[in-house]
């Protein structure tokens, strides 16, 4: 019992730990900005702390803000002009629909014909065969599922 329960303190040592760095990292990250700007990182660059247990570096990653208004104008403006185009196209577009799914008809039928010409009596003996020869190798490898409170 007493693997267990060290396994379960130190599970929860790690949840702790993980909410401690986050609530930390904006300040690092604040931190890091500081050591860039002054020209003091460990590399030049990017590479803000270093040493025998672990390496920071600064990444700046892109990201978008589809809230912005611009942005959300120019979405509704690509709607209204999308609905536009499926109103003025509308027998085009149905046309072209039918078409598409007599193609799709046609290549299943040609995948059944395929499906067929792939299959033999001996090739499902075979498979059956190892079915039964990877089941015989079946066995429990164990593990724990551990949940923090």
């Amino acid at each position: 019992m007493k693997h267990l329960q060290r396994l379960a303190e130190i599970r929860c040592a790690i949840e702790s730990l993980k909410a401690e760095a986050e609530s930390i990292e904006a300040d690092a990250i604040l931190e890091a900005f500081d050591i860039v700007e002054s020209e003091t990182s460990v590399n030049g660059k990017s590479l803000v702390f270093s040493d025998t247990n672990a390496k920071i570096v600064l990444v700046l990653r892109n990201r978008y803000d589809d809230k912005n208004t611009s942005v959300v104008r120019l979405d509704e403006d690509i709607n209204r002009e999308y609905d536009k185009l499926c109103r003025s196209n509308a027998t085009a577009i149905e046309n072209n629909k039918a078409y598409i799914q007599e193609l799709t008809e046609m290549i299943e039928a040609a995948e059944a014909k395929q499906e067929t010409l792939l299959v033999s009596p001996y090739l499902e003996t075979l498979r059956k065969q190892r079915a039964i020869a990877l089941k015989k190798t079946e066995h429990k490898v164990p593990s724990l599922a551990v949940y923090v409170k």
